[in-house]
C-alpha cells in the first residue's frame, strides 16, 4: 500500500499549495493539433477555459464554439481578448512563467494557432481542422511554485513555516474521500464522517454536494479509500431538498433542514490579539482565520468572537460557517498516535471497546471539535459544537441558536478550538423563518466496487452490514435516480453517509507511556500542538533536515 503514498502526498501537497500560494508559476503544455474533438471542447467548457485563437498577428477570444465533426470544421463567435489575458505576449514556451494568483489567472488559457480562417454566417468564423498548426495549454508549474513558496519572501509566512506546512501535507491521514461526477469527469468534494476513527464513534454525516446536477437522470458519486486506513461504510444515500429560488438550505449535524434567506454579516470578528478579522469572513474566498492566537481566559485554546446586529424581538437564529479542519490538526494527531509506538495496535483495539461518551468528552476537552458559545444574560453559554469535517475541503455548516436569553442589541458568538485545529472562511447569522421544502431520500439504484461487484445492499440501510474498504484503491461508485424538479424551485443535494474508519499504523518506536498519561488532562493535546509547532519553526536545523528527507 505504501507505493500509493507518493501520488497521494503529491495530491495533498498540490491542494495545499494552491490554497496558500500568492505568487505562482505556469508553463506551456503542447497539445497535438489533431486532438480537438467534442469531448475535449466539453471538458474545456466545464473547466471554464479561456480559448484564444491566433492567426498571424490577429488574436480573438473564441465563444459559442461548435464542432462539425463530419465536415471537420470548427465554428465560433470572435470577440476581443480582454487585457487580463495577454500573457501570451511575454510567455516563454520553455521553462516557468510567473503570475500573481490573486490578480491573474493564465492557467485557464488555451491558445490555438491557425494558418487560415473564413467568415461564416451570423458573424461567425469557420476554421478547417487541417488549418490548426499547434495548441498550447497554460498549466500550473507545481515544481517552480513549490520552490517559490518555500524559499520566496512571503512576508509573515517564513520559509520554515512553509516547510512545516509542506511536511504536514505529505503526512496526510484522514477519512473517506467523496467525488461527484458531472457527466464528463470526477470532482473531489470532501471527506465524510471525519473523526469517527473507532467503531464507537461511528456517526451520520450530511455532506453538502454543491452544484451537483444529474446526468441523464442519474446522480453519480464515488467513495474511495486513498490513505492507509480501513473504512467501514454502513449507509450512503442522497438527500435532495427542493426549496424556493430565493433561499439556500443546509442540513445540520442531525440531518434537519435549515433554510436561509437573508444572511447577516458580522460587524466584528475579534481574536484574542484584538485584531479584527471580519474582512476575512464576509466572502467564501479562501482568506482564512486559522485560530493561531491564544485565548486570554484559557491559553490552552484559541477563540474568535463574532458580533452581529440583532433584529428587534429575534429569539432564534442560524449560525452559518464555511469551514474545515486544518492539515495541522491531521498532522499533530498523527504525531500523538506515534507516541504509542509498538503499543498502538493494542491501544486501537481497546478503543473499539471504550464508551463513545468517554472518547467524545476527551475530544471536547482537547479542543478538537469547533465549540460554539452564545453570550447571554448569564454569561457565555454553550450552544453546541461541530464535528470534524476533514482538512482537504471546506464545507457549509449550520447550527440553530436559541437567543431567548440574549437581551442586548447585538448577538455575540464565540468560536473556540485547539491551536490551529480549524480554519474559517465565512461566517454569518440568518434570522429568517423556516420556509417549506420538499425532501427526497434517494437510496442507491446501484453501487459497484472497483472489482465490478454489486454492493448496493450494503449501503441502503443502517444495519451494521458494512461496505468494507481495507486497501488504498478501494472505491464504490453509486448511482441514484434524480427526482424531477418542479418549475420555479431549486434543488440542493446532500450525501447522507454513516460509518467509521481505522488507521493502519506500524510504528517501530517504543511507547512513551508516562508521557501519554499526561494527555488525560484537559487541554493537554492542544498544548502538545503548540509546543510541537513552536519547536519546528524555531529549530535552526529544521529546514536542512526537512530538505534532506
Amino acid at each position: 500500500m505504501k507505493k500509493y503514498l507518493p501520488s497521494i502526498s503529491f495530491f495533498v501537497l498540490v491542494a495545499f499549495l494552491n490554497m496558500l500560494v500568492s505568487c505562482s508559476y505556469y508553463s506551456v503544455k503542447k497539445v497535438p493539433s489533431h486532438s480537438i474533438d467534442q469531448k475535449l471542447l466539453s471538458e474545456y467548457k466545464i473547466q471554464q477555459k479561456y480559448l484564444i485563437l491566433h492567426q498571424g498577428d490577429n488574436v480573438w477570444h473564441m465563444e459559442n464554439i461548435v464542432l462539425d465533426e463530419n465536415n471537420q470544421k470548427l465554428y465560433f463567435t470572435p470577440t476581443g481578448v480582454t487585457k487580463d489575458h495577454l500573457f501570451y505576449k511575454n510567455t516563454k514556451e520553455t521553462g516557468a512563467n510567473r503570475y500573481k494568483v490573486n490578480k491573474e489567472n493564465p492557467v485557464i488559457e488555451v491558445h490555438i494557432y491557425i494558418s487560415e480562417y473564413a467568415l461564416a454566417d451570423q458573424n461567425q468564423f469557420m476554421i478547417p481542422m487541417e488549418a490548426i498548426q499547434k495548441i498550447e495549454v497554460y498549466d500550473r508549474d507545481i515544481g517552480a511554485t513549490t520552490a517559490s513558496y518555500v524559499f520566496g519572501a512571503l512576508g509573515v509566512i517564513t520559509g520554515a513555516f512553509a516547510i512545516v506546512m509542506i511536511l504536514v501535507a505529505l503526512l496526510k491521514s484522514s477519512c473517506p474521500f467523496v467525488y461527484i461526477h458531472d457527466g464528463v469527469a470526477w470532482h473531489f468534494v470532501g471527506e465524510t464522517y471525519g473523526g469517527a476513527i473507532y467503531q464507537p464513534l461511528e456517526r451520520d454525516d450530511f455532506m453538502p454536494l454543491p452544484h451537483f446536477k444529474p446526468f441523464e437522470g442519474q446522480y453519480m458519486i464515488k467513495i474511495s479509500n486513498e490513505l492507509l486506513e480501513k473504512q467501514y461504510t454502513d449507509l450512503a444515500r442522497l438527500i435532495v431538498v427542493e426549496h424556493p429560488l430565493n433561499s439556500k438550505v443546509i442540513l445540520d449535524q442531525n440531518g434537519a433542514v435549515q433554510t436561509l434567506i437573508s444572511a447577516v454579516m458580522p460587524t466584528k470578528a475579534l481574536a484574542q490579539n484584538n485584531f479584527d478579522y471580519v474582512d476575512q469572513l464576509t466572502e467564501t474566498d479562501g482568506n482564512l482565520y486559522i485560530f493561531n492566537t491564544e485565548d486570554k481566559e484559557n491559553d490552552d485554546f484559541s477563540s474568535l468572537d463574532l458580533s452581529f446586529e440583532k433584529p428587534l424581538n429575534a429569539s432564534s437564529a442560524k449560525l452559518v460557517l464555511h469551514a474545515k479542519n486544518s492539515l495541522w490538526l491531521d498532522y499533530i494527531f498523527g504525531r500523538f498516535n506515534e507516541l504509542f509506538g509498538t503499543y498502538y495496535p493494542k491501544f486501537a483495539q481497546n478503543q473499539h471497546k471504550a464508551p463513545a461518551e468517554r472518547m467524545l468528552k476527551w475530544q471536547h476537552d482537547q479542543g478538537i471539535p469547533l465549540s460554539v458559545f452564545v453570550e447571554t444574560e448569564n454569561g457565555w453559554e454553550t450552544a453546541g459544537s461541530f464535528f470534524s469535517v476533514g482538512p482537504l475541503a471546506s464545507r457549509d455548516l449550520v447550527m440553530p441558536l436559541d437567543l431567548s436569553n440574549v437581551k442586548t442589541e447585538n448577538v455575540n458568538i464565540r468560536l473556540q478550538c485547539g491551536f490551529m485545529f480549524w480554519e474559517i472562511d465565512y461566517a454569518a447569522l440568518d434570522f429568517s423563518d423556516t420556509v417549506d421544502v420538499q425532501i427526497s431520500q434517494l437510496s442507491p439504484t446501484s453501487a459497484t466496487d472497483e472489482k465490478g461487484n454489486d454492493v448496493t445492499d450494503l449501503l441502503t440501510t443502517t444495519d451494521r452490514n458494512y461496505l468494507y474498504q481495507p486497501d488504498v484503491g478501494n472505491e464504490v461508485v453509486i448511482t441514484c435516480a434524480a427526482p424531477a424538479p418542479n418549475e420555479g424551485r431549486a434543488q440542493t443535494v446532500f450525501l447522507h453517509s454513516r460509518g467509521y474508519y481505522e488507521y493502519i499504523r506500524d510504528y517501530i518506536n517504543k511507547p512513551d507511556l508516562s508521557y501519554l498519561k499526561s494527555f488525560r488532562k484537559e487541554g493537554a493535546f492542544t498544548r502538545f500542538s503548540k509546543n510541537h509547532y513552536n519547536k519546528l519553526i524555531t529549530d535552526k536545523q529544521f529546514i536542512v533536515k526537512a530538505l534532506n528527507n
